[in-house]
């Protein structure tokens, strides 16, 4: 069976404000380069050309996209969330019989631009034996991933509300983690899913890790953005040459 790649892209946006009133988020340029294109093209590249894509804002638009823009070289299939988004895990639950044929598959936030090697997360995935590896960073966040020292994903804390949920007995000191919108699963978990079809998937990894592994890894990256920050464009065209921001 082969490794799959999802790209999470049926999100409203709503971060974006005026941007995204007439467009899909996956369809906002950097560079000139549709987020979704920038995506495809890093899959490409790390060997991932078997792709299925959730949508449902403006999903129109990004057929018509790929259908003028055809990836001869990749297997690209919709997963169409019709009347409602479905939220991340809602949407991996949709595809679920896209993603059957695969012995485990990468998921990816359409709005996530990083120069994570994404082979190396699949290989630590696939060595360690747990149905999930979350690819995480040591970066500044509001909400953090809470892990022990074996790396296993332990709870969730909100640094605002001072919110805190714990799900394990952690294993030593933990560390706080930032979920970098990269992760790898194997086939296993499509058959795990809860029994709600509006669910995150965050949620659910926390409520996995209650009675499975769940493992945490945190990849060499020289940059992670999360583009659906307002203004955010703007300030990395400024900062970032082309070559480096759109580094396969």
């Amino acid at each position: 069976m082969r490794e799959k790649a999802m790209i999470l892209a049926a999100g409203l946006g709503k971060r974006l404000g005026e941007i995204t009133r007439d467009r899909p988020k996956a369809l906002v340029e950097v560079y000139g380069v549709p987020l979704l294109e920038i995506i495809l093209q890093k899959l490409r590249h790390q060997g991932f050309d078997d792709v299925v894509i959730n949508i449902h804002h403006h999903a129109e638009l990004i057929k018509k996209y790929l259908g003028e823009y055809p990836h001869k070289n990749m297997t690209i299939q919709l997963s169409e969330e019709r009347e409602n988004p479905l939220e991340t895990g809602g949407g991996v639950k949709h595809a679920r019989e896209l993603l059957l044929d695969a012995a485990g598959f990468l998921i990816h936030n359409v709005d996530i631009l990083t120069d994570m090697d994404l082979r190396e997360l699949v290989k630590v995935h696939a060595d360690s034996g747990a149905p999930v590896t979350l690819a995480v960073s040591r970066r500044e966040t509001s909400r953090y991933l809470l892990a022990d020292e074996d790396n296993f994903l332990c709870g969730w804390k909100n640094i605002s509300t001072g919110e805190k949920i714990m799900t394990r007995k952690p294993l030593g000191d933990m560390k706080q983690w930032g979920y970098s919108g990269v992760a790898a699963l194997s086939r296993e978990v499509l058959f795990l899913l809860p029994d709600e079809d509006i669910f995150s998937l965050t949620t659910f990894f926390l409520e996995l890790s209650r009675k499975r592994d769940v493992k945490v890894f945190a990849p060499h990256m020289s940059f992670w953005f999360d583009i659906g920050k307002p203004g955010i464009i703007d300030t990395l065209e400024k900062a970032f040459p082309k070559d480096k921001l759109l580094k396969y």
